[in-house]
């Protein structure tokens, strides 16, 4: 009895235990067939503490591009073909894909043999099979395999391709823009459209790009964030400008641009635009873009400070007598300072400190073209007819009229004849007649005076009220440089209205308000000859 119980027993227990078997594997089986669970993908993210992101297999073997294949089309064949092996993911979906690749960026064509190859952004994918055994999952052997192979990352920015260029004119160039068949490598952007600079820029400066959406539309500047590079390239040399409020990528310097006209992957067309050479593709040996040539720079002296120089250091000066802004050094004056003159002049030829709006261009009177700066002629200095060297200043105080240029004159000189509001020539003594007098303007070459009635730091006209005092304005620009020939210690400031006003031996000095035009000194007969002299060097002190 007892036996037959532990039979009956024994059979309970394994029907119970079959019956919980089959219960465990049918929810396992439905856990399984859940909306919730993903496949396992066919195409993953791998990381590389060198390599950053790259595509791999499901089992992560390494994916490939070859710069071969500008086009898109796989031109791996023959041995290469066995050591680098296509890819095929057939029936690819978004649930295949690792997380943050799209579906849409994937396709897939047929090689010269009639297989099927997977694409990523129109490039063929391949495995690398050196000797024809594939390397293992996460190797990674292949990268930069004669700099034409490189693992297939999902955030280039730039990758190379080797190709034939091919103008818009139908013609083969080699990578010297002269007609020929030869593989240029060159930079592209993710997809394999082709990138260019332009002959004409400078170092991080667009010369090309203006507000002309037509104009602009034939080279697109390229935009694109730097992510991911080939291993070959130093991301360092990348940067950005700013372009018509976008942010321009540069190589070396170079501003980088598609060409519109390159409608198809892998078309190259814009070499030959509008000549060949002018547009040249990116390549990795490019030379560094060269600085905008500068025209005019500020080089220094330990005795005269900082003054105006041309692109060579070939020092400019004013001349006194040029009051009025013409070029009044003719004859043998001409010859010994010769005329500056820089044609087209733009803000990046100037040092940084340098305003484009201070300097403009006169003819003289022989018909030449001279630049001006503040109004003032600039000319170099040549004694004997030979110019003198680079950073050389001996032309300084010659005469007591000539002097070096400086951005930061608060006195000039300058060297005229005086005429008054009444239209009448004075002398120095503010008697009538004939003669240049030598007396002080402001950096722009407008006169300033003295009041007969002032006192020593002491302002006895200016009132505050403004229609007053608009007749003899104060001048009170802050001191900075002045002419060698002056003593600066003999400048000083008093409080006027606020205002600081300049005093020269005590004396405070003044604009004339109907002094309209550069080189006006009509206030020497206003209200009567010498009541209002003009502010010069051997002006005496001024009294208590």
């Amino acid at each position: 009895m007892k036996s037959k119980n532990k039979l009956l027993n024994r059979s309970y227990q394994l029907a119970v235990f079959t019956y919980m078997l089959i219960f465990i594997l049918a929810v396992s089986c439905d856990n399984n067939n859940t909306s919730d669970q993903k496949p396992t993908g066919q195409i993953k993210i791998a990381t590389s503490s060198t390599l950053g992101n790259y595509l791999t297999d499901s089992e992560g073997n390494t994916l490939y591009f070859f710069t071969l294949d500008a086009a898109g089309a796989n031109t791996c064949t023959g041995g290469c073909a066995t050591a680098w092996p296509i890819f095929y993911a057939e029936d690819l979906t978004q649930d295949l894909l690792a997380t943050g690749l799209s579906l849409a960026d994937f396709g897939t064509i047929t090689t010269a043999a009639g297989k099927e190859q997977t694409t990523y952004k129109g490039w063929p994918l391949y495995y690398y099979a050196p000797g024809g055994v594939r390397e293992l999952p996460n190797e990674t052997k292949g990268e930069a395999a004669g700099t034409v192979w490189y693992v297939a990352k999902p955030d280039y920015t730039i990758m190379l391709v080797s190709a034939q260029l091919v103008g818009l004119d139908g013609k083969n160039y080699k990578d010297d823009y002269t007609e020929g068949a030869a593989v240029t490598q060159y930079f592209t952007d993710a997809k394999g459209r082709t990138l260019y600079t332009f002959m004409y820029d400078n170092k991080n400066k667009n010369n090309y790009t203006t507000d002309d959406a037509a104009h602009n539309a034939s080279w697109p500047i390229y935009t694109e964030t730097l992510a991911s590079v080939p291993s070959t390239l130093d991301k360092s040399l990348f940067g950005t400008i700013d372009v018509s409020g976008e942010k321009q990528l540069t190589y070396k310097g170079w501003p980088i641009y598609y060409f519109g006209a390159d409608t198809q992957r892998g078309e190259n067309k814009g070499v030959s635009v509008p000549s060949p050479g002018v547009w040249p593709v990116v390549e990795a040996g490019i030379s560094e873009a060269q600085e905008v040539e500068k025209k005019i720079k500020i080089v220094s002296s330990t005795t005269l400070g900082k003054y105006l120089s041309d692109g060579d250091s070939n020092t400019l000066y004013f001349f006194a007598k040029d009051s009025k802004g013409a070029n009044t050094c003719t004859g043998g004056c001409a010859t010994a300072w010769p005329i500056y003159y820089v044609e087209n002049l733009t803000q990046d030829q100037l040092a940084s400190d340098l305003s484009l709006a201070d300097f403009g261009t006169i003819t003289t009177a022989g018909g030449d073209k001279q630049t001006t700066y503040k109004g003032w002629p600039l000319y170099y200095y040549a004694p004997g007819g030979v110019r003198e060297l680079p950073n050389e200043t001996k032309g300084e105080a010659v005469g007591t009229v000539w002097y070096v240029a400086k951005a930061d004159y608060t006195i000039m000189f300058a060297n005229a004849q005086l005429i008054g509001a009444d239209g009448k020539h004075y002398k120095a003594d503010y008697t009538e007649g004939d003669g240049n007098v030598q007396y002080f303007t402001d950096a722009e070459g407008r006169t300033l005076y003295t009041f007969t009635y002032d006192k020593k730091n002491k302002n006895n006209f200016t009132t505050g009220e403004a229609t007053h005092d608009a007749n003899w304005p104060i001048f009170a620009d802050d001191l900075a440089s002045v002419p060698s020939t002056l003593d600066k210690s003999l400048f000083g400031t008093i409080d006027v209205s606020g205002k600081k006003q300049l005093t020269y031996n005590g004396w405070p000095i003044y604009y004339f308000g109907a002094d309209t035009q550069r080189g006006d000194n009509k206030g020497v007969s206003v209200p009567s000859p010498g009541i209002w002299p003009v502010a010069a060097k051997n002006t005496s002190v001024a009294p208590e």
